[in-house]
């Protein structure tokens, strides 16, 4: 009994080291990051709805007309751009992403566990999607050169 009441007592402090060391997002400082912070989350906004267009089939599209090579191309950039900023966290662009997504919670409410574990990948996960905009990116601007040249 008394090794399963030190096992509690260890848990327990494990529990509340745990809630120590997650700090809430700080928001940003200063004008840089407001503005990198607005342009991350807007970025993201925008890339989802290219990566929709792109899905739905944007550059399956056949046609001659170079105002859409030109379309595709500047996307693709719009989408590079983007995963860059993700993929490689310039400037902490992915925790100013994820406190514009958060800033509306309440601070200090429990959270339910599948909560806890989807804002713990939240950061490497707008890391890998950051890897794959930049690939999408890449994919549409060189499908859509030869159509210029």
């Amino acid at each position: 009994m008394a090794s399963f009441l030190k096992l509690a007592r260890l848990a327990n402090q494990a529990v509340a080291a745990q809630k120590a060391l997650e700090r809430p997002l700080a928001p940003p400082v200063g004008r840089f990051q407001r503005s990198l912070a607005f342009a991350a989350h807007r970025g993201f906004a925008v890339s989802l709805v290219i990566s929709a267009g792109l899905a739905l089939g944007l550059l399956a599209a056949s046609s001659d007309a170079a105002w859409l090579a030109w379309l595709r191309i500047a996307l693709g950039l719009v989408l590079i751009a983007e995963g860059l900023l993700l993929a490689t966290d310039w400037r902490g662009a992915r925790r100013l992403t994820l406190w514009r997504m958060r800033r509306g919670e309440t601070v200090g409410v429990r959270l339910p566990l599948t909560q806890r574990v989807v804002r713990s990948l939240a950061s490497p996960g707008l890391q890998l999607l950051g890897i794959v905009w930049l690939g999408a990116g890449i994919l549409a601007a060189t499908l859509a050169l030869p159509q210029l040249v």
